[in-house]
């Protein structure tokens, strides 16, 4: 964990120098996905910190990926299932897999707004599937560091995020609510690399617009899945997700108390496009979140794209 903290703390100070006073190199997918020069250098610093400390393990960043060519999806999926692959095939089985998003968020990077992130999740694959066991989000534009070991919870600027699930209700008699989506605040994602991912957040948006409390579009995976863990949003769900937006992410919101599962209602992974972040729920009401977003998802022609 000291190292990935390391390395997002140095990738973030280049970040906040840049930030907003940088122009767009390239893009990927299409016109709304953006590249950086601080995209590719604030990489190599954490790709040289991690490899420094862990010169056999494997390294995955985002802007190796070249998500220009053909399927954006695809690619990313492959660049995953390689990237796991080369885990495989090493002879010891203490090998981590290093998954990383140097920049989340560059459009709001590059426009100066500080919503965006480094991110870096460590995948081992000791077990019997692929499993992150350390993740670091951190914003440097808000001195937010969000983290968490799988087993030792989940922390704030090194203070531990309290994950009990204790009744808000005034009398402890009370029974567990029937509904929770109109207490929530949500963030829907901006899926910007298909035009018909889009259109599935629109409607989503559409949908959920008057059940909710509010909603919001961050437009950073990471950086939202962090507030998800702080209980600032009570939950975000977006579609075609790749793995450098979500690992450090999912164990986060999972060591935090909350949820991580896939639009069918079954536990996400690493490998998961299409999710649902839940923060930590009251007691007796674990899940009934991410049921009621399943519904509404599927009620009107969210979940297929």
């Amino acid at each position: 964990l000291h190292t990935i903290e390391k390395a997002a703390q140095q990738a973030g100070e280049l970040a906040l120098q840049t930030a907003g006073k940088i122009a767009v190199k390239s893009t990927k997918t299409n016109s709304r996905d953006l590249v950086t020069e601080s995209d590719l250098e604030c990489q190599r610093i954490i790709k040289e910190v991690i490899l420094g400390e862990f010169p056999t393990d494997v390294f995955l960043g985002e802007e190796d990926v070249n998500l220009s060519i053909g399927n954006g999806s695809e690619s990313s999926s492959e660049a995953l299932r390689g990237a796991l692959g080369l885990v495989n095939r090493q002879e010891n089985d203490d090998k981590l897999l290093f998954i990383v998003d140097p920049i989340d968020g560059t459009t709001n990077f590059q426009a100066g707004l500080p919503i965006y992130a480094v991110s870096i999740g460590v995948v081992s694959l000791a077990g019997e599937s692929p499993e992150v066991v350390a993740g670091v989000i951190y914003n440097p534009a808000l001195g937010e560091m969000t983290s968490a070991v799988r087993g030792r919870g989940c922390y704030l600027n090194n203070c531990r995020l309290n994950t009990d699930s204790k009744s808000k209700h005034s009398s402890n008699t009370q029974q567990p609510r029937q509904s929770v989506l109109g207490q929530s605040l949500i963030n829907v994602g901006f899926p910007v690399c298909k035009e018909s991912t889009l259109l599935a957040s629109s409607r989503a948006v559409s949908a959920l617009a008057t059940k909710v409390r509010g909603l919001r579009m961050c437009a950073c995976a990471s950086q939202v899945i962090a507030w998800v863990a702080q209980s600032k949003f009570q939950a975000y769900f977006s579609w075609d997700l790749n793995a450098w937006d979500v690992a450090a992410g999912m164990l986060i919101v999972e060591e935090s108390g909350g949820l991580v599962y896939n639009f069918d209602g079954t536990r996400a992974d690493i490998s998961s496009r299409d999710i649902i972040f839940t923060c930590r729920a009251e007691t007796g009401e674990e899940g009934l979140l991410r049921d009621e977003l399943i519904e509404v998802l599927r009620d009107n022609d969210c979940v297929e794209y």
